[in-house]
This record gives structure tokens, C-alpha cells and sequence, in this order.
């Protein structure tokens, strides 16, 4: 077995490719509120909410999915958009 120097191990990672910490922390708020909004609507779910309840509560875990979606775009950048306009137009395209 031959030994490796400790400095061969390390990936270096620039500090400029890291986010900000502001934005990982926009990120992980969203993603908080996206996940506790669909566990709200499991857990409506399970206990037999009523149909506007349910109705509520599926509306708010889709927007805050969307939200979520279109945040992490804004903050990983243009990219993200374009792939997203290309996956939905090959979800959606027609088989001739």
C-alpha cells in the first residue's frame, strides 16, 4: 500500500465557487418550508382533513415547491432555467 500525503488527499475548493452564506441559507429556509409544507399535507392526509383543508394545504406545498424551484434557479443561475424549459418541452412533446 503506498501512503498518501495529506495535501494529495485534500480537494482544494475556491472560496469563489462556494455560495454565500446568505444564499445557502435562502436555500435551506425554502427548502425547510417546502418539506414541512408536504409533510402538513401527508399528515392532513392521514388524519382525514377536510376537502377545503386538504385543498389548502396542497395549494401551499405547490407553491412553495415553485417557489423553491424558482429560487434555487435565481441562485444557481441561468442555466437552471434553460434545463428546465428543456426537460418540460421533453416531458411534453408530441410523438409523431
Amino acid at each position: 500500500m503506498s501512503s498518501k500525503n495529506d495535501s494529495e488527499e485534500h480537494i482544494n475548493v475556491k472560496p469563489e465557487s462556494r455560495l454565500p452564506r446568505l444564499k445557502r441559507w435562502l436555500l435551506l429556509g425554502a427548502s425547510t418550508l417546502c418539506l414541512i409544507s408536504w409533510l402538513a399535507l401527508g399528515l392532513g392526509l392521514v388524519m382525514d382533513a377536510s376537502r377545503s383543508m386538504l385543498l389548502l394545504l396542497a395549494a401551499f406545498a405547490g407553491l412553495a415547491t415553485e417557489g423553491l424551484f424558482w429560487l434555487a434557479a435565481a441562485i444557481l443561475g441561468v442555466t437552471v432555467f434553460q434545463a428546465k424549459r428543456r426537460i418540460w418541452s421533453w416531458l411534453f412533446r408530441r410523438s409523431a
